[in-house]
């Protein structure tokens, strides 16, 4: 017979919400406090290399600007504080520390440019970001300014999303518990649409949604594993989705101007 893992029940009450409040802020701050750093040490020798990949991409495009600006405080701020999230929790998890480790890196790699553009934003000290900023705003009007509205967008879609989901991002990511056998005439082994969910969240964007969520159903009649690849999925296909719909409430109304 073969065994399969079991996650910590969550805890439903006031205490542990409140607990669950306190991490989804910590995480935060501690990303808050990492990007600061990082805009302090990389943003002066970077800015301006940085300033001219993005003006040679935008082509003095207004509209342009806007919607890659958005677009990338969104996606940057967003992935940086749910990759900071799952490796928070999975750190305690069997076999966590190398998955925390890993999801950790993508979260470092995520606020490096959000660290640059916002030094750029800010306008810190040193040529190079005084001039990065000038060539932002010649070359890549409107960028400057999206991508702080962008970051909010990301900030609040993180906020909302991790409150609302921490039930089910608890039990996909937090520890384990004890290891049961699976019902009689069970088969062991991991979820395929949950493997699905995963590639299409990585892939095909919104596409990982329905699959996810039939791949958890299917997850919690079987008893088979899978349900981080299925949640993993899902938040990627959620993702996507707010990508769209900000793209098109941004650029509709550029297009019409």
């Amino acid at each position: 017979m073969i065994d399969s893992e079991t996650t910590v029940a969550p805890n439903n009450s006031h205490s542990g919400y409140l607990g669950w409040i306190l991490r989804v802020v910590s995480v935060v701050a501690c990303v808050a406090v990492a990007t600061v750093v990082a805009s302090l040490t990389l943003g002066p020798p970077f800015a301006r290399a940085w300033a001219q990949w993005v003006a040679r991409h935008l082509g003095g495009d207004f509209e342009t600007g806007v919607v890659v600006g958005f677009v990338t405080g969104l996606i940057g701020i967003a992935v940086t504080l749910f990759a900071a999230l799952m490796s928070s929790l999975a750190w305690r998890r069997r076999g966590g520390p190398a998955f925390s480790l890993g999801i950790g890196a993508i979260a470092l790699l995520a606020v490096l440019p959000g660290a640059v553009n916002l030094s750029i934003a800010v306008g810190a000290a040193g040529s190079g970001v005084r001039a990065a900023g000038r060539i932002l705003d010649v070359d890549g009007p409107a960028f400057r300014g999206a991508w702080v509205a962008g970051s909010v967008a990301g900030l609040s879609l993180y906020m909302v999303g991790a409150l609302l989901s921490g039930r089910s991002l608890r039990s996909a990511f937090g520890p384990v518990r004890q290891v049961v056998s699976p019902p009689p005439g069970v088969v062991g082994g991991t979820n395929a649409l949950a493997i699905v969910a995963l590639v299409l969240g990585i892939f095909g964007g919104v596409l990982a949604i329905p699959v996810g969520h039939v791949s958890l159903n299917q997850i919690r009649r079987s008893g088979e594993s899978g349900r981080v690849l299925a949640v993993a999925g899902l938040v990627l296909g959620y993702l996507s989705l707010v990508v769209i719909v900000g793209v098109v409430l941004v650029a509709v109304p550029a297009a019409f101007r």
